[in-house]
């Protein structure tokens, strides 16, 4: 899998990058919301590569794709997902 581990290296052939983090009330959300994005693949692992990890409150998330508009599309995904895990924990 060209996947890398949470907080791993990203692939070298893969150049263009974004890095972003989303900050929760406290650490057990951050680290729940990490989890369940965490068995979510990219659908294009040949041209997206993603990592999430959780740091304290922080959810950090590093994408590295072969071309801005994979980028793109893997990025807004991602938000999708936490917009979703959000309001689910939110519900409860």
């Amino acid at each position: 899998s060209r996947m890398p581990q949470a907080g791993g290296e990203m692939p070298e052939a893969l150049q263009h990058r974004c890095s972003l983090s989303v900050d929760y009330p406290d650490d057990e959300f951050a680290e729940m919301v990490c989890n369940a994005l965490a068995v979510d693949e990219e659908l294009h692992q040949d041209k997206v590569a993603r990592s999430v990890t959780s740091d304290g409150r922080k959810l950090i998330a590093q994408f590295a794709a072969c071309d801005a508009r994979m980028l793109r599309v893997s990025v807004n995904a991602f938000f999708e997902a936490v917009m979703l895990a959000t309001r689910t924990l939110d519900a409860f």
